[in-house]
């Protein structure tokens, strides 16, 4: 007897019979696991129901989110590419940074740069120019400026919110900083009180944000400084489910841990977390760039 096939299963099947034979590439990091796609070929159209079954983990491809690598316009004479990405729901990602961050290394694994050497390279996207680094040990990505969401009493007090999370036995106070998003970091007493906090439930805070805020817990290694640079230890809850800001949370709690410490001299800061380390270098005009060892997990064909 046939059984005809289900709305969904028909329409997943209409998503492989559009993408088969497409290459890509699951690259894996502390800021989650993505799907590249680099010059796909002329009939391919990316629709957010592709996203979707791509990123889904059970009839998928599974990830958090989509890239797409394209040709772009020669800038300043020299071959360029243009970057889009999409989170896995389907929505186009605002910020492209940790997509630039992870379309370098694809391009590593295609062997279009020298996994060698150390280059830069830029990417243009819809919300302007990204570089990159590349480094054997490391990809860096320019995140752009921070700033404090209430300056005078960040100054003043190092404070502007109380954060109370599970696992936790009092609010403690936070501070808010926008880089990209904004994150609220909030000083823990130890590692093992950093560990005990349950990020399952979502931290609450007073007075309460009026957009999806990220909130990290932060606390210092010891030693704190490593061959002249710091350390610490962060958990940290997104602003919104199922989307990674590691990297920008990681600049944000170093960011604050530095004006409670006035530990202002240190540039650089390894962040270690359960997903793995985050490098943060500090600029002169509050700019900040993040640098994370990723790793190629496989190189397929849907």
């Amino acid at each position: 007897m046939n059984v005809s096939q289900s709305t969904p299963q028909v329409r997943r099947q209409g998503m492989r019979e559009d993408l088969v034979g497409e290459q890509f590439i699951k690259i894996t990091g502390p800021t989650g696991d993505w799907i590249v796609i680099d010059e796909p070929t002329q009939r391919f159209e990316l629709t957010s129901e592709h996203i979707i079954w791509l990123c889904n983990r059970s009839t998928g491809v599974g990830a958090v989110g989509v890239v797409l690598i394209t040709e772009a316009p020669p800038l300043h004479g020299r071959p360029a590419l243009s970057l889009e990405a999409w989170m896995a729901d389907g929505t186009p990602m605002q910020h492209l940074t940790e997509a630039a961050r992870v379309a370098t290394y694809a391009l590593v694994a295609l062997k279009k740069i020298a996994n060698a050497d150390t280059s830069h390279h830029v990417f243009s996207s819809s919300s302007g120019l990204i570089t990159t680094v590349y480094t054997p040990a490391y990809v860096g990505v320019d995140i752009g400026q921070w700033s404090y969401e209430m300056p005078e009493t960040a100054s003043a007090a190092g404070s502007d919110t109380l954060v109370m999370a599970a696992g936790l036995t009092d609010p403690r106070p936070g501070l808010s900083i926008r880089a990209q998003n904004l994150h609220v970091t909030v000083a823990v007493e130890s590692l093992e009180e950093l560990a005990g906090i349950d990020l399952a439930q979502a931290p609450s805070i007073d007075p309460e944000a009026s957009e999806p805020t990220g909130v990290n817990f932060v606390v210092p290694h010891d030693p704190l400084m490593v061959e002249g640079i710091g350390q610490l230890a962060l958990r940290h809850h997104p602003a919104v489910h199922g989307v990674s800001d590691l990297g920008t949370a990681a600049a944000t709690a170093t960011i604050a841990f530095q004006l409670w410490t006035g530990l202002t001299q240190l540039s650089l800061w390894n962040v270690s977390t359960p997903c793995g380390d985050i490098v943060v270098q500090l600029h002169e005009g509050q700019r900040i760039s993040t640098f994370a060892a990723l790793s190629t997990a496989f190189i397929g064909r849907l």
